[in-house]
């Protein structure tokens, strides 16, 4: 792996585990066994570094919307994305749990995370127009948009509650922890759920509630 990739991964690894704003280019520098000059020959500063992780993570939630276009989808589809959606959360989760500080002080990613957001809430819109289409859900189209809204606020925000409302440290957030913002998507989706979808939706409960094993 080059040098300017191993920093980004670093990064990455270093932020979820310890937050941000606690991790310097000096602690990134040192964690990979490099100089920090070396580091500054690939990075300007550690905001160069972010804007490249969420490069990647633009890119990782726009694959994530690329349904099928040539045929229905399927409760197999949804099932997927909600999976990626789980892993997605997990691999980038200091994105949105340090999101205000970081968006504080570099005005060019506010500007691409706004542009980023909207794109987001559009795409899942998208999803819901399709699964009513499929017979999945009934959503009366004046509730989609705040439907899609409410997923959205709620997914980017679920690791900013466990931390704060539920007082789980830094460094002791896990995968598991995670897995009940899927539970609270699908309470949030009830009302709108058809026959189709109520044998997956009782697994989905099952296997993501608080009281999953």
């Amino acid at each position: 792996m080059k040098t300017k990739d191993k920093i980004v991964q670093a990064s990455l690894e270093l932020f979820n585990l310890h937050g941000e704003r606690s991790i310097t280019t000096n602690h990134i520098a040192a964690h990979i066994k490099i100089s920090p000059g070396n580091l500054y020959y690939h990075y300007r500063n550690k905001s160069d570094i972010i804007a490249r992780i969420f490069d990647q993570y633009e890119k990782a939630v726009a694959n994530l919307f690329e349904l099928p276009a040539d045929r229905d989808i399927t409760l197999e589809d949804r099932a997927q994305l909600t999976d990626k959606l789980l892993d997605l959360i997990w691999a980038y989760r200091f994105m949105h749990r340090d999101l205000v500080g970081m968006l504080a002080n570099d005005a060019e990613l506010k500007e691409r995370y706004q542009a980023f957001a909207t794109q987001g809430i559009r795409s899942t819109e998208m999803v819901y127009r399709r699964m009513c289409e499929c017979g999945f859900m009934a959503i009366p189209e004046d509730q989609i948009k705040p439907l899609a809204l409410n997923i959205w606020i709620l997914v980017t925000s679920w690791t900013t509650y466990l931390r704060t409302a539920l007082g789980v440290p830094e460094d002791e957030l896990t995968r598991e922890q995670l897995n009940q913002v899927i539970y609270q998507m699908t309470y949030l989706e009830m009302p709108y759920l058809t026959e189709a979808t109520r044998e997956e939706t009782q697994e989905l409960l099952a296997t993501y509630g608080p009281n999953a094993a």
